[in-house]
């Protein structure tokens, strides 16, 4: 029969990984640029993250009022409230830009990490 209770010692086990896990990258700031018809992406080591707005699962046939208004929840969520659309940032670092199913349909696959 399989465990069903959570021990401290499991707690702890987990406590530890994330102490030793290394930091996920954050967003600092975001934004459109429709000139490109991409969205930019400001991480907190530096570098910026460029994706093709059609390829963002969610913004394919958004407006550029409705693309033009993100917001960074904790550095990790990416949101577009007026469509309903999030995005997570280490997903996005990793090329992962929706569902399978959505990556298929681009015939990517994500970067290898």
């Amino acid at each position: 029969m399989g465990r069903d209770l959570t021990t401290e010692a499991d707690i702890e086990a987990a406590y530890e990984r994330a102490r030793n896990s290394p930091p996920l990258p954050t967003a600092t700031s975001a934004c459109y640029d429709p000139a490109l018809d991409v969205i930019v992406l400001h991480i907190d080591t530096g570098r910026r993250l460029v994706i093709p707005r059609e390829e963002l699962q969610g913004l394919e046939k958004a407006t550029v009022e409705e693309v033009s208004h993100i917001e960074i929840f904790g550095g990790l969520d990416i949101a577009w409230p007026k469509l309903d659309v999030d995005h997570y940032l280490p997903a996005l670092v990793e090329g992962i830009y929706g569902s399978e199913a959505w990556m298929q349909s681009l015939n990517r696959r994500p970067v290898a990490a």
